[in-house]
């Protein structure tokens, strides 16, 4: 029992600094859209400006479709935010690694040691 609970102590430490990490990415973010008036801060507020380990606190759930709204609001703006945060950055990454591949595949193939070709 001793050992699930320091699993879970350990597993909750990432998560906060996980999500400390996202508050401050995400806060950065909102910074940029600050000046850019009430249309620019809502961008700023969908294409990242909130984190996204972090449920919206302030979900209306006054009327019955707020309530049926909420849980795809708490879930789905913070899973909309980690796209361009997360998800455009690291597919990025991984398309110019693939370029880079292919280039020296493509500069590998059928040479021999005293050509070159382009």
């Amino acid at each position: 029992m001793a050992n699930r609970s320091k699993g879970k102590e350990f597993l909750e430490s990432i998560l906060g600094k996980v999500q400390e990490f996202d508050q401050g990415y995400s806060d950065k973010i909102a910074a940029m859209y600050q000046d850019k008036g009430p249309v620019g801060q809502v961008a700023g507020y969908f294409l990242g400006g909130h984190p996204s380990f972090k449920k919206p606190e302030d979900v209306s759930r006054k009327t019955e479709l707020d309530r049926a709204l909420a849980p795809l609001i708490e879930y789905g703006v913070p899973a909309v935010n980690a796209v361009p945060k997360y998800v455009l950055p690291t597919t990025g990454v991984t398309l110019a690694g693939k370029a880079l591949y292919d280039l020296t595949q493509l500069l590998g193939d059928g040479q021999t040691d005293s050509e070159l070709r382009m």
